[in-house]
């Protein structure tokens, strides 16, 4: 909830706010997938993994770098980050 009605507008919130949102919701994600194969599994033998199970570990991973990569990208746009020259 915004402490004022301009948080929302404020630039951190639009640019780079979604990308530690998409970020935060891959690591879950892989966080999820990484509990449930030490319950289900010994640690040792390789089993095949269900289809579910491997598109949650390929959906975490590629929300995790599509995040960070919207983050530096928001942090370009509000100059917090700049290339050198």
């Amino acid at each position: 909830m915004p402490v004022s009605p301009t948080e929302a507008l404020m630039p951190f919130v639009r640019f780079v706010f979604p990308g530690w949102a998409l970020a935060f919701l891959g690591a879950l994600l892989l966080l999820g997938a990484a509990a449930y194969w030490s319950v289900k599994s010994d640690g040792v033998r390789l089993h095949v993994k269900p289809a579910w199970w491997r598109a949650a570990v390929a959906l975490g991973v590629g929300l995790f770098i599509l995040g960070a990569v919207w983050q530096l990208v928001g942090y370009v746009q509000i100059g917090a980050v700049t290339w050198p020259r």
